[in-house]
């Protein structure tokens, strides 16, 4: 366990390809812990904020599931009186460019949500 720890707080420092190889709760306390915000936050609703920052509330999410980020960053962001965020993370088996779909979506209906972007390629 503690291995484990070292390892994603090494990574906070770098943003590589390794991430490719982490899952997403891994990708997220790393990034999370970079921002010195909380992880798993749980809201008055009983869901989790994947990472609360003092600014934001983060929903981290692979590149092909981008559509399910919009509707919970913007949860959360109420829930905690946060601006809504989403972790965007690339992966290598993506063939579409999801991410200027989600920026598209995000543009056209004019939607508060700032994305981070690791590439995980």
């Amino acid at each position: 366990m503690i291995k484990k720890s070292l390892i994603l707080l090494i990574l906070c420092f770098f943003n590589t390809s390794i991430y490719s190889q982490l899952s997403e709760k891994e990708i997220n306390k790393a990034w999370c812990t970079k921002q010195m915000g909380v992880t798993e936050f749980r809201t008055k609703y009983g869901t989790y904020v994947d990472c609360l920052t003092d600014e934001y509330a983060v929903e981290s999410e692979f590149d092909f599931n981008w559509k399910e980020s919009i509707g919970q960053s913007l949860h959360y962001a109420q829930a905690t009186e946060r601006k809504a965020a989403i972790l965007f993370i690339k992966t290598n088996r993506s063939k579409k460019d999801y991410a200027n779909e989600l920026n598209e979506v995000i543009k056209f209906f004019d939607l508060p949500i700032k994305v981070f972007v690791i590439d995980g390629r």
